[in-house]
């Protein structure tokens, strides 16, 4: 069968946060180019008004295909920072590169829920052709609105996923346990187990690759501390 590697990223920008809450650059072209994966979805990808994005940047590097989609409108000092107002200097949101062949399918809408700072988040829907397989990819990033924010969300979308009996994959920043959120999408396994945040020191793992019966899983691993305060996850799967 054939076989895809994707990675799961939260970039938080391009910025990498210190215990003085400040945040600094880092270099998220090149750690995106470094995970050489056939698929990358990344949360808080950033969109300057002045400027090219980094995920752009890297899709012209690769020869690969972005598909964007936008939570609002915000700016990186502070970041997170997305004002419900519209202001700011460029869009953050959801990006999804890929090398393979791709088209979107639909954007999947998971609600707002109360005091979410994003004033828009949903998933995107995309149907990957894998060796002539076709597979169902979801990327989503849910609120961080604990407890009630991720499991209101997971509930919302759970209708709305590709239908059981086909190839399909959901992955993202769920913010929310393993566990929890297999409970709430009933018939998705995941890929990958391991502890994801905080970078420096995870003792959680919320960001996750979920996939059907009709996906193997070749191998996977929770990658190192690249400069966000995620550690992005890895997945070699088979379709």
């Amino acid at each position: 069968m054939p076989t895809f590697t994707i990675v799961s990223f939260n970039a938080h920008g391009g910025l990498r946060p210190y215990r003085d809450r400040t945040c600094r650059p880092y270099d998220l072209r090149a750690v995106l180019a470094s995970f050489a994966a056939d698929v990358i979805v990344v949360q808080e990808s950033w969109w300057p008004d002045e400027g090219t994005a980094a995920v752009d940047d890297v899709a012209d590097d690769l020869g690969a295909k972005v598909f964007a989609l936008p939570f609002g409108r915000g700016s990186l000092a502070p970041w997170p920072h997305v004002p419900r107002n519209g202001s700011g200097n460029g869009m953050v949101g959801l990006a999804v590169l890929t090398t393979l062949p791709a088209q979107e399918v639909a954007r999947l809408p998971v609600g707002r829920v109360l005091a979410d700072p994003a004033p828009e988040r949903g998933a995107l829907c995309l149907e990957l052709d894998v060796g002539g397989t076709t597979v169902d990819l979801v990327g989503l990033h849910l609120s961080s609105r604990l407890p009630y924010g991720p499991p209101l969300q997971l509930r919302r979308l759970a209708p709305l996923l590709p239908p059981p009996g086909r190839p399909a994959v959901v992955t993202g920043d769920c913010n929310f346990w393993g566990p929890g959120v297999c409970a709430f999408l009933p018939g998705w396994r995941r890929a990958v187990i391991g502890r994801t945040w905080p970078a420096r020191m995870p003792h959680s793992q919320i960001d996750h690759i979920l996939v059907r019966p009709e996906v193997g899983v070749v191998d996977s691993e929770v990658l190192p501390d690249v400069g966000s305060d995620h550690r992005p996850v890895r997945a070699t799967l088979s379709a």
